[in-house]
């Protein structure tokens, strides 16, 4: 990744737990523990001190996005989706460095795959195959063996229409939290990661994870509605 992601080394007021090693990245914490909600989720952390990331659509649909810094103007990602084909080997997501003059040919930085015939997402990041597996038939949670954070990390539905999503650690710990701009016509949302320290391969397996479950339970929705006769239920989110 380029240098959009260094983040300055100022302290934000948040009193991080000891630093725990990390596969790609050992000084990135998580935030402090917290006791559990009735949904099995901490309690929301303090948005004073997160990194917030701003996700838009160009253009009206979804099949392509940017993600934008916390000044919504420099752009770190650019997300596009392919419809592709059960024949297809194009992964049906793709995610990338944005494209400039100086940057006319972007790094790939993750891909999501989709089933019709299986709940598991095909997720790479940079190249390495990782598995996004459903936690149960019953459950909206998905998980997936970080390579960055050295541990198993998990996607789960939370809020209204269960439209925002939020990553957790193996100690429920929050990690990151996609909030849905609901009645915005270009802005899809906002993704607030909660310790501003993490960058790098770790941030990028952030989003690409959660690009990848938030597009997955969109398919999931339409899908649903099809089979009812009835429109897409809950917001469209990435």
């Amino acid at each position: 990744m380029n240098n959009q992601h260094s983040l300055s080394n100022e302290k934000h007021g948040l009193q991080p737990q000891p630093s725990p090693q990390y596969t790609s990245h050992s000084t990135s914490p998580v935030a402090p523990s917290a006791s559990h909600t009735k949904n099995d989720l901490p309690p929301a952390p303090d948005y004073n001190t997160p990194r917030v990331l701003h996700i838009y659509k160009d253009g009206f649909s979804h099949r392509h996005m940017t993600i934008a810094d916390a000044d919504k103007t420099h752009p770190l990602y650019t997300v596009k989706q392919n419809s592709g084909s059960i024949f297809s080997s194009v992964p049906h997501m793709t995610i990338t460095e944005p494209q400039s003059t100086n940057n006319p040919t972007p790094a790939v930085i993750g891909t999501a795959t989709f089933h019709n015939w299986s709940r598991t997402v095909d997720l790479t990041f940079h190249g390495n195959s990782v598995s996004l597996d459903s936690e149960g038939i019953f459950t909206r949670s998905y998980a997936f063996a970080s390579p960055a954070f050295g541990e198993r990390l998990r996607w789960e539905c939370d809020g209204i229409w269960g439209a925002d999503l939020v990553l957790v650690n193996g100690k429920k710990e929050w990690i990151a939290k996609f909030d849905a701009s609901l009645f915005s016509m270009s802005k899809i949302g906002k993704l607030h990661v909660v310790n501003g320290t993490i960058n790098g391969a770790a941030l990028d397996e952030i989003v690409v994870s959660g690009c990848a479950f938030a597009q997955h339970e969109r398919r999931r929705r339409n899908s649903s509605g099809a089979a009812t006769g009835g429109g897409a239920g809950g917001a469209a989110v990435c």
